[in-house]
Formats: C-alpha cells, sequence, structure tokens
C-alpha cells in the first residue's frame, strides 16, 4: 500500500489519494481500491457540515442574523449588532479560542502559547498580549477540556461552521461594552470580567438551535431552512453517492451519527441524500450529544427509540436493528451493535466528522479511527503549512494557494446539482485577521494543527474530493 508522509491532498498524486495524512495509513490507494478503509468493517458520517455540506456563506450570514436578532429582542445588543459583526466577518475562523473573562479572541500554538489575540475588534500587540497575559502563559486547559470531552468554564473554542460565525457578533459585543466605559479599556486591567457578555449570547444560541425550534417555526434558523433550503444546503453529489454504494457493495456498514435533533435530521437527510438514505445506511443515530456519545460512561447514555421524533421509550443494546434510527445511546452501546452486524468481535470503525472537540478528540480510543473533515485544506497555502507537513507539486490556483479542486466530473457534477461549486466557500474559508488555519507565519503550528496531529486517523476536505479521488484512482485519470 501507498504511504506517503504528511501533506496537503494534491492533483499530481489523485491516482495514489494523497491526502492530508497522520499515522500510518492514506484514505485511498494506488490500486483503486479503498485499501485502508477496507479494514474497516463499519465506516459512519457525521451528518452536518461532512455528509450534508453547507453552503457556507449563506449559512454564515443566516447564523448571524438569528443570533443578532435573539440578542436585540433580548435587550442585549444595540440595534446596529449585525451591521456591526458584518463589518467584523475578518475575524471567522475555527480554532479560535474566546477568553471570555477578559474579552480576548485567542489563537493559540501547539503549546498552547498565545500567537495573536484581539479584544473586540483591536489587535493586540506581542507587548500587550504579555501585559494581558504574563511572559510565556500557556492555556493548557483548552486542549485538556476539549480532549476530555468537557467544556472550558473561562474559555470557548470555537469549533465549526455553527459557533464560529458568532465571533464577529462577540467582538462587536466587546467593543460595545468598552465604549460604555468611563476608562479606555487597556490591556491587564484585570478588575474588568467580560463574562456577563457571554451568558446572553449563549442564550442566543439556544434559543436559534434548542430542541423543538424545528417543531414550533422558532428561532429563525429551522423555518428559514424549512421554508427554502436550497440556498443554503448542498444536496450530496453523485459522485459522493457513487463511492457510498460501492463501499456497501465491497461489504462495509455504513451508519450516520449526528447530534443533530431526530426532526431536523430526517428533514435534512430527506432533502439532501433523498429517501434512500434510511435503506443505504445500517443505522442512523440522532441526538447523540456528542462528545459525551464516546467519552461518558454508557450508564449514563442509554438508547432511546422514536416515536414521531419523540425519544418516548428507553430501548436496550438488543433492541438495535438494521435501518433503525435511533437517539442519544453511547458508544460502547453501538461497538456492540456493530459487532453483531459484522459478526466480529470488535470490528474497525471509521468515523468521518468536521469537529474536532466532537467527532476527533474522543474517538482515539479502542476500535474508531476519526477522519477530520478540513475544509481550510482548500485554501491553504503551501507557505504556511508547518514544516513536517509535506507539500509537494501542489496545484495552485489564482490566489497563489495549494487548492485541490475537485476533479473535473465531480466539479461539474456539484454545480449542476447545487448551483455552485466548492469554489464559492473560498472567502468564507479564509481569515484576513488570523492566517493559517494550521500555523502561524509559516512557522508555528497552531492548536488546532497539533490535536490533528495527534488524534485524527487522516484529514480531508470534504466527501466528494474523497469520491472523486477514488474514481481518479480506478480510472488512472490525472486531473488538473
Amino acid at each position: 500500500m501507498a504511504v506517503f508522509p504528511i501533506g496537503i491532498p494534491v492533483n499530481p498524486f489523485r491516482k495514489f489519494g494523497c491526502f492530508l495524512t497522520f499515522r500510518t495509513e492514506v484514505v485511498m490507494a494506488s490500486t483503486g481500491n479503498i485499501r485502508s478503509l477496507c479494514s474497516h468493517e463499519v465506516i459512519g458520517f457525521d451528518m452536518d457540515h461532512t455528509l450534508v455540506r453547507y453552503k457556507l456563506p449563506a449559512i454564515r450570514t443566516l447564523v448571524q442574523k438569528c443570533l443578532s436578532t435573539s440578542l436585540i429582542e433580548s435587550n442585549k445588543a444595540p440595534s446596529s449588532i449585525l451591521d456591526d459583526a458584518r463589518a467584523l466577518d475578518f475575524l471567522v475562523m475555527k480554532g479560535v479560542v474566546c477568553d471570555k473573562r477578559r474579552g480576548n479572541l485567542l489563537k493559540l500554538s501547539a503549546d498552547s502559547n498565545i500567537i495573536m489575540a484581539y479584544h473586540g475588534s483591536r489587535s493586540l500587540s506581542e507587548s500587550e498580549i504579555t501585559t494581558e497575559y504574563g511572559s510565556g502563559v500557556r492555556i493548557d486547559c483548552v486542549k485538556a477540556d476539549l480532549c476530555a470531552g468537557q467544556r472550558s468554564e473561562h474559555y470557548f473554542f470555537f469549533d465549526n461552521y455553527f459557533d464560529s460565525p458568532a465571533i464577529p457578533i462577540l467582538a462587536a459585543l466587546i467593543d460595545w461594552t468598552d465604549a460604555k466605559l468611563e476608562h479606555k479599556w487597556e490591556p491587564g486591567a484585570k478588575e474588568r470580567d467580560y463574562s456577563d457578555i457571554w451568558t446572553p449570547l449563549i442564550e442566543a444560541f439556544n434559543t436559534t438551535f434548542r430542541c423543538g425550534a424545528f417543531k414550533e417555526g422558532t428561532g429563525g434558523f429551522f423555518p428559514t431552512l424549512q421554508k427554502d433550503p436550497e440556498p443554503y444546503v448542498r444536496q450530496v453529489t453523485p459522485g459522493a453517492r457513487r463511492w457510498l454504494a460501492e463501499l456497501r457493495r465491497q461489504g462495509s456498514q455504513l451508519f450516520v451519527l449526528t447530534s443533530s435533533h431526530s426532526d431536523f435530521a430526517h428533514f435534512l437527510l430527506d432533502y439532501s441524500y433523498g429517501p434512500s438514505w434510511r435503506e443505504d445506511f445500517a443505522v442512523v443515530g440522532v441526538n447523540a450529544r456528542k462528545p459525551g456519545f464516546f467519552a461518558e460512561p454508557p450508564s449514563s447514555r442509554p438508547f432511546f427509540s422514536l416515536n414521531d421524533h419523540f425519544e418516548k421509550v428507553e430501548c436496550s443494546v438488543s433492541d438495535l436493528k438494521q435501518n433503525m434510527v435511533f437517539a442519544q445511546g453511547n458508544c460502547a452501546g453501538l461497538n456492540e451493535f456493530f459487532a453483531r452486524l459484522t459478526g466480529k468481535e470488535s470490528p474497525k470503525v471509521a468515523y468521518f466528522g468536521d469537529s474536532i472537540r466532537s467527532d476527533v478528540l474522543c474517538l482515539n480510543k479502542g476500535n474508531w479511527d476519526p477522519v477530520a473533515i478540513v475544509e481550510e485544506l482548500f485554501v491553504e497555502s503551501p507557505s504556511n503549512i508547518p514544516p513536517r507537513v509535506h507539500v509537494s507539486n501542489s496545484v495552485q490556483n489564482g490566489n497563489g494557494c495549494s487548492s485541490p479542486p475537485l476533479a473535473k466530473r465531480a466539479k461539474m457534477e456539484e454545480k449542476s446539482i447545487n448551483g455552485t461549486d466548492v469554489d464559492a466557500d473560498f472567502d468564507t474559508l479564509r481569515s484576513s485577521a488570523w492566517g493559517s488555519f494550521f500555523a502561524h507565519d509559516g512557522g508555528a503550528d497552531t492548536l488546532c494543527a497539533n490535536m490533528l496531529q495527534e488524534r485524527a486517523y487522516a484529514c480531508v476536505p470534504c466527501l466528494p474530493e474523497v469520491a472523486a479521488s477514488h474514481e481518479n484512482s480506478s480510472s488512472g485519470e490525472h486531473t488538473g
């Protein structure tokens, strides 16, 4: 089997399926078979931003509108908050950490040092960071809490494309709060605590995404998607469907595990995948409440059967059946079901997901291998990749980035079915404020790069890219 060092997916190596990989295997192999996945009897997928992909510019705008509306209606923000936030959109990036007490936004290095910081919309210099935090201070609790599947008391890790759109709203709220102060904010003003800003923002998230909002048509987010999902949600491409069908043909058992609630999951899968998802996946888990699904004791995480999307009846592992949709549950119990399904005592499981916190960090135990969806790979510049990350013969796009565009057939399918191809999301994946997702000024690795390197089985930009690479490796095609 072909094995490559760490690197970005690059066109000249498509027939080998060279993806960013941190272990001893790559997702694709030169024979056209999915060799490293062929050793996995079970292959699973998160739903949001993995199996079901969103049109990122539109979904960011929608989330910001919903959060701002909630804040204004609760008198926790000025009426200008949405416009103020959109002027700060350059601050959006996954992996940013909020210091809730100091009102600062942080970019952390692999060893948890602060390498960049903003107070609201104000960029802090190195000397100001030192004044604020001291010299060489490490924020170790962020990584420790993430790896333990816990929420940090004083820090928040923006992990995905549902929560990161709130970053400019938070920055605008901090600026608004500072403008009301009698004395100008200065680094080191430790008597000021900005935690009160965080509480209404969390309440706005709860209003927008809470269980029950889909059925009630409240919160703004779900009603908008229910009315017309097309501007916001991508449909699963024919290429991705062919790849999933090939996995099933080779004997793999496929499943979906999502923290979304049952009614929204059914709606989204029906629209994006189509009604055949009920037969194509061996089992579907909803409201999994990850990462607790993986991290908490099985005794505290029972399975539930569903009745009209309500979790009414607790069920045992023995009650799980083929093509069933269950709610909540735990990893140990699902492993028992997979053992029964495959006839293997401990079947290997590969699980694709976009959340470092929920889909990667808690999965490195036992028989589950996390494959991280990292769409930032599409726009990463070779100069920003850490030195030990191998980049060779990258295909340069118009912006000088090592963007690995989809194979021509896949791009045509994407545009035909979704109206736009992945290029439309590129500006949303870049941050002019923070720079690279993986490194700082082409040097120090970020905390995100470090966690992915330590815990991810592999990283890929999206499932259609995996599917396109598989088809190219099967045909021996080189794309450009």
